[in-house]
């Protein structure tokens, strides 16, 4: 009635459908990549652009230390490049490098190439490239690096994987372990936990160690915990 009196009636417009968030799609070199062998999976790594974190790599920390085959005797893996590794090129370096050395050295253990150990060693990152002004890597860029490290366990074969740190603790063990993969280290250590039927030991990375160096102790429960499952018969 109002219309026809000349009052113009409001009438509350349809809102149009809110769009959708873009979904995560994985970029083309990393199709194919559950059937990569380590030389394909590495390039793959080096120019990966999943996430921003390409942005800023100067090396991709894919990996360090004894010549690269399978069945290795163990695989280290810390949490995400420092700027200082970022330049490296490797996990660990400066003082927690120092440190990092004299672990392996105590369990008879170097992560140099020409090395006389007798154990293989492989160092990787759960995060392969530096997250800017060091902060802590998203959740997403967590797990758009974990692939990476997934396909690594299954093509080293490790003996046992030795995990340094919370980040490198979650990247590995979040899809068997769902949110308790999230909880803090010192809940998730002192056990072993398994990935792709692989022994998984976690302890405290060097860097927390320099800060923190009451906790050396544990730590070394940790290394021979871990050395355990590599040489089952030592005590």
């Amino acid at each position: 009635m109002l219309a026809d009196m000349g009052v113009r009636v409001w009438a509350p417009q349809a809102r149009p459908p809110l769009a959708r968030p873009p979904q995560p799609v994985n970029p083309p070199q990393l199709a194919g990549l559950a059937q990569m062998n380590w030389a394909d999976l590495q390039a793959a790594a080096t120019t990966c652009q999943s996430c921003g974190l390409c942005q800023g790599r100067h090396h991709s920390l894919f990996a360090s230390g004894s010549q690269v085959t399978s069945a290795v005797d163990w695989l280290v893996v810390g949490d995400a490049p420092t700027a200082a590794e970022n330049l490296a090129g490797q996990a660990f370096v400066g003082d927690e490098g120092l440190l990092f050395d004299a672990m392996l050295q105590a369990l008879g253990l170097s992560r140099r190439k020409d090395a006389t150990s007798p154990a293989s060693l492989v160092i990787t990152s759960a995060v392969k490239c530096h997250p800017p002004d060091n902060r802590k890597p998203t959740a997403d860029e967590i797990k758009q690096c974990s692939v990476f490290l997934h396909r690594q366990v299954e093509l080293l074969e490790p003996k046992v994987i030795l995990v340094l740190g919370r980040l490198a603790a979650q990247a590995l063990l979040q899809d068997g372990l769902g949110e308790a993969a999230s909880q803090p280290l010192g809940k998730l250590r002192s056990q072993v936990h398994r990935v792709s039927g692989r022994p998984v030991v976690v302890s405290y990375h060097p860097a927390y160690l320099l800060r923190s160096p009451a906790d050396k102790r544990k730590a070394w429960a940790d290394l021979i915990l871990a050395q355990q499952q590599v040489h089952p018969d030592s005590t």
